[in-house]
């Protein structure tokens, strides 16, 4: 479906680490590593992984990276309010300043709140008011 490489994906989350001040962490490249496979083959990808492994910017890069080769928008759905403010106000910024010389393009990032903008089954299957 894509032709995203795991290898880049991973060389831009070392660029983003190293950025930030962080440290190699192998939780961190082989989720990296699994997403930007599952966003490649068109499937679904569930991860359990424990506070520290770096979940956000393991996700969040190859996402990136696939949105900008596929120059089609990228959506990430939170569970919690909590974790919308972190990525939009703290992962995103500093991973985009980061790795942002390393990109083809700069990268726009939106926050959509409000009732319109969900996503349900009964919109899904073509129900709208």
């Amino acid at each position: 479906m894509d032709d995203a490489q795991p290898g880049q994906s991973l060389r831009l989350l070392d660029v983003a680490v190293t950025a930030m001040g962080g440290q190699h962490r192998p939780g961190q490249h082989e989720m990296a590593a699994r997403v930007s496979e599952a966003i490649a083959d068109g499937r679904h990808l569930l991860v359990q992984a424990g506070t520290g492994t770096g979940k956000s910017l393991a996700y969040l890069v190859p996402l990136i990276e696939h949105a900008l080769a596929g120059s089609k928008p990228a959506i990430v759905a939170t569970a919690t309010l909590a974790l919308q403010a972190q990525i939009v106000n703290r992962d995103l910024p500093r991973l985009l300043k980061a790795i942002g010389p390393e990109l083809p393009r700069p990268v726009d990032v939106a926050l959509l709140k409000g009732r319109s903008n969900y996503v349900c089954l009964h919109k899904l299957d073509g129900g709208f008011p």
